[in-house]
């Protein structure tokens, strides 16, 4: 039997809400990221990269659709608990802010893994 993807993304959908004009950020993203898999998410400005990203880390909640992460439903959290996963489970590195210029993009990582402990 084969073991469940860490990340496992059903029919995720996010739509803002700008004035009475409805943007479709996300439309029904289909995705299993298995364990110690590599991926690269690609596109254009404004295809929805950023807005995947921000609901994998639980810092903007979808509009519909699932995501389970090794194996917990991030619709089924608290705040408390996506905290606590962004903490021990989930790192994000920024293209532009929270990096320390004067240290190499691997410093800036080990810092912000020290910080977690």
């Amino acid at each position: 039997m084969s073991k469940p993807a860490l990340i496992q993304i059903r029919g995720l959908t996010k739509t803002y809400h700008v004035g009475e004009v409805e943007v479709h950020a996300l439309r029904g993203v289909d995705l299993d990221v298995g364990d110690g898999e590599f991926l690269a998410i690609v596109g254009h400005s404004g295809s929805g990269k950023s807005t995947l990203f921000n609901i994998l880390g639980g810092l903007t909640p979808a509009t519909s659709g699932s995501v389970i992460i090794d194996g917990q439903d991030m619709a089924k959290m608290s705040d408390a608990q996506l905290t606590g996963m962004r903490a021990g489970k989930i790192g994000f590195v920024f293209q532009k802010y929270n990096l320390l210029p004067t240290l190499t993009a691997h410093d800036n990582i080990e810092l912000a893994q020290s910080l977690s402990n």
